[in-house]
């Protein structure tokens, strides 16, 4: 799908652009702005460009890549309103049945996790949950442990303010194992198997947070759950 050979003002486009523009103005606009994103300088020009590059791109992957860049560029500059428009359409747009989608992986992933915490931060859990579970399948391939750490956490508070008890205790356990048993993780968990009804494996977790946090900002939030929710079993002096 790339010009072989520069033609007619047309640049040679690069091996990793799969998209549809034959004139190598998208694949080089996506560069530029890439650049000035890692460089954290990416405002409301490069969203413009990205627009204009969009009149040039019909491959459907490539024109949702495009999306989840401009809906990222808002976040990160918190225009909350338009990140949130933006990465909506790019998200429920990609068709990953097609072979362009492994070329577009990592901007798919990170616009389904902005997302998510945007929902998230709205208040809009059952919304928020789709998005993270859209991180999962293919996270090994794009994240680092702390963003996989952050994915099992926030799914397991959304699946725990939305009363789905079970599949939170799934995500509590997975991020205190990605986490290696931070605190905050292991208070989540115990709040999962309170919630749960397994009480025996909250006071369990309860202990380990007697033992190895009583110097986390929230530890006070910790023994009040354990004397109101495990009784008086939770609580070792």
């Amino acid at each position: 799908a790339g010009a072989d050979a520069k033609r007619g003002g047309e640049m040679e486009n690069p091996d990793w652009y799969t998209g549809s523009d034959p004139t190598g103005r998208v694949a080089a606009g996506i560069e530029t702005v890439i650049e000035r994103m890692d460089a954290r300088t990416a405002d409301e020009t490069d969203t413009d460009l990205l627009q204009k590059l969009l009149s040039l791109e019909q491959e459907p992957n490539w024109r949702c890549f495009l999306q989840g860049l401009i809906g990222t560029i808002f976040y990160d500059i918190e225009n909350i309103e338009q990140a949130r428009t933006h990465l909506a359409e790019s998200v429920t747009g990609y068709k990953a049945y097609l072979q362009t989608f492994d070329e577009v992986l990592s901007v798919y992933c990170q616009s389904c996790y902005t997302l998510g915490v945007i929902l998230f931060d709205d208040g809009r859990y059952d919304d928020a949950v789709p998005c993270f579970y859209r991180c999962l399948p293919y996270m090994h391939e794009v994240y680092d442990e702390t963003y996989i750490g952050h994915i099992h956490t926030f799914l397991a508070l959304c699946l725990t303010w939305t009363n789905q008890a079970s599949a939170s205790v799934v995500f509590s356990e997975a991020a205190v194992f990605v986490r290696r048993g931070d605190c905050e993780s292991l208070e989540q968990l115990m709040v999962a198997f309170g919630n749960a009804g397994e009480n025996d494996k909250a006071t369990d977790v309860f202990h380990l947070l007697q033992a190895h946090c009583q110097d986390y900002e929230n530890f006070d939030r910790v023994l009040e759950y354990a004397e109101q929710n495990l009784g008086e079993s939770g609580v070792v002096n």
